[in-house]
């Protein structure tokens, strides 16, 4: 097939005809040529794109408890392609089916892409969790299941639920002192 009209763009002066007749001769590679063009501009349309608009990923870093308060620091990682700005957070920690301890407060953080920070939350209500907290001390249970679940507003994708499960554990040799693990995370809209 041939897309241009040579003998008229020859006759119209616009080629030259030893030009149209090379022309008309590399027709046949012209055509492979446009295959490989339009191949190669579907392998781009295809190719990665930006993760953006996913939750962070949030996680107990540590958390201690003290004669009269609660403490705890969390990691909130970025794990979008672009930058977040997140200015308030919602968290609640449940454990043995009730509510362990609850956060939610505004919040002043920009992430970068792929980035994790620490946020420290003191003075967090402790009534349900210090009587496990002193069970998993003192060693009748070895670990406490939890669910970790809230959500943060972004000022790029408003808000962003997130949740996860995981155990905890006392630190060995930290009285009041205990640790996470993540066991598995669900993503929620």
């Amino acid at each position: 097939m041939e897309f241009l009209n040579l003998r008229t763009l020859a006759q119209t002066r616009l080629l030259h005809p030893s030009t149209a007749a090379t022309v008309h001769r590399h027709a046949r590679s012209t055509g492979t040529l446009c295959g490989l063009i339009l191949c190669l501009l579907l392998c781009t349309a295809c190719g990665p794109h930006k993760v953006k608009g996913e939750p962070p990923f949030v996680s107990i870093s540590s958390m201690t408890a003290k004669q009269d308060s609660l403490f705890a620091r969390f990691d909130i990682r970025n794990i979008n392609d672009v930058d977040m700005t997140i200015d308030a957070i919602d968290i609640t920690i449940r454990a043995r089916d009730s509510e362990f301890t609850r956060h939610n407060s505004a919040l002043k953080l920009t992430l970068d892409p792929n980035a994790t920070e620490e946020v420290a939350v003191n003075n967090m209500p402790d009534e349900i969790a210090r009587p496990l907290l002193t069970d998993l001390e003192g060693g009748t249970i070895s670990s406490l299941p939890f669910s970790l679940q809230g959500r943060v507003h972004t000022l790029e994708d408003g808000y962003l639920s997130f949740e996860h499960e995981g155990h905890l554990y006392p630190i060995p040799g930290k009285p009041g002192q205990f640790r996470s693990a993540t066991s598995r995370t669900r993503e929620r809209r």
